[in-house]
């Protein structure tokens, strides 16, 4: 049986991910999930920014939805196709937990374009562990499982939040903002910018 992913161990990749997007070491697959969207989101961004120039996203750049997907075989072969102009081209699937047959992607996972990075967002659950689709997105890519902190686990976070933006937060300021926010993480960075500001 599969080990339940924490907090810490969860935030501790993101910042590894991080710091290859960073560096420009992209793995051919993203699968991004779990119940905690802001991480995802985050990464998402990072990957659509970083992979691609200006000028190559319009040709080489695609964003698709789960929930328009009507044939999982279009993503496939989107995926299959070589970039026009450019290096890579770039899937995002987002909404990917509403995809129907997403098992359906094991067409592509199984031996993906070495041209192609592939972005799976499957929020607010994660992918059955067991699957096929899952087990090869974990040897030919990245798996980022992004898992909600508990009550006790969102302060010290907070506060090194704060910390890289340059600034400094008493500890109970944390509480105050712990209890008035709970534990949403994107709730609580909107509020922090707002106060930034």
């Amino acid at each position: 049986m599969a080990k339940a992913v924490r907090f810490r161990d969860a935030y501790a990749q993101y910042e590894s991910i991080v710091k290859d997007i960073r560096a420009r070491k992209f793995a051919p697959i993203y699968l991004l999930m779990g119940e905690e969207g802001y991480f995802i989101d985050i990464l998402t961004d990072m990957l659509a920014d970083s992979i691609l120039d200006e000028s190559q996203k319009a040709f080489n750049q695609l964003v698709i939805y789960g929930k328009d997907v009507e044939n999982e075989g279009i993503i496939v072969n989107y995926a299959r196709q070589m970039p026009m102009m450019g290096s890579h081209e770039v899937i995002i699937l987002k909404e990917a937990q509403q995809l129907r047959q997403i098992e359906k992607l094991t067409h592509y996972t199984s031996k993906p374009q070495p041209s192609t990075i592939l972005i799976i967002c499957h929020k607010e659950k994660t992918l059955d562990k067991r699957s096929a689709l899952y087990k090869q997105c974990q040897k030919e890519g990245v798996v980022f499982e992004s898992v909600r902190p508990r009550d006790y686990e969102i302060g010290p976070w907070l506060t090194q939040f704060i910390q890289r933006k340059g600034l400094g937060i008493a500890p109970k300021a944390v509480q105050m903002l712990t209890d008035h926010l709970g534990c949403d993480i994107a709730k609580i960075s909107n509020e922090i910018d707002k106060l930034l500001v």
